[in-house]
């Protein structure tokens, strides 16, 4: 069945709520934050190109502001949440939404291999560095983006960053969402007291 976000949100109330969505300058991630906007949450809009980030800020309206974000970069992952420590109270919907796949190989600022680390070791840095905010909120969310791609491989920590064996493409994009699949299991067993995760 086909739905909407505009269906999803209809007749909610977020206003004084307080959304993070990264790799919102397009796609899935600038729909989730315009539709949350729409109905009165304080969205931050994260990317890593200001010229995007922008635009996007601009389409979301009132409601949006923007932090830009590398997520394949751990040392701008930390000066991002230190920023958004700095001017947010809490955060009570975190989206992990941005993310590479299927590229040729590469590695992010880190070393890592660029699908790992940017799909789930920036997400899980950002989201471990932001747990306080979201520790915060009444009853706080956790949206982990993942696939069906996730059905492709499980997670290599023997060979995470493919040092040893070949590169695939695809195998690497599932390894990615599977890891993104474990760390919503694993928020929600150490966490699950607090805070709702989806992935």
């Amino acid at each position: 069945e086909d739905t909407t976000t505009d269906e999803v949100v209809a007749g909610l109330d977020l206003g004084g709520r307080t959304a993070v969505v990264t790799g919102a300058t397009s796609g899935l991630g600038r729909e989730t934050a315009r539709a949350l906007a729409s109905v009165g949450a304080r969205v931050v809009l994260c990317g890593r190109d200001p010229d995007k980030l922008a635009a996007a800020l601009d389409e979301v309206g009132a409601g949006a502001e923007g932090q830009l974000v590398d997520l394949g970069d751990l040392a701008a992952i930390r000066r991002a949440t230190d920023e958004l420590d700095g001017r947010l109270d809490r955060v009570d919907v975190l989206v992990n939404n941005a993310g590479v796949m299927a590229c040729p190989l590469a590695r992010t600022a880190d070393g890592f291999e660029a699908q790992f680390g940017t799909n789930h070791l920036g997400h899980f840095l950002l989201t471990a560095r932001l747990l306080p905010l979201l520790a915060a909120a009444d009853a706080p969310r956790v949206v982990n983006l993942s696939s069906q791609g996730h059905l492709l491989a499980g997670v290599d920590l023997d060979d995470p960053n493919y040092e040893q064996a070949p590169y695939e493409k695809w195998e690497a994009y599932g390894r990615s969402k599977t890891a993104n699949l474990l760390f919503t299991r694993e928020l929600v067993r150490r966490h699950g007291d607090h805070l709702l995760a989806y992935a």
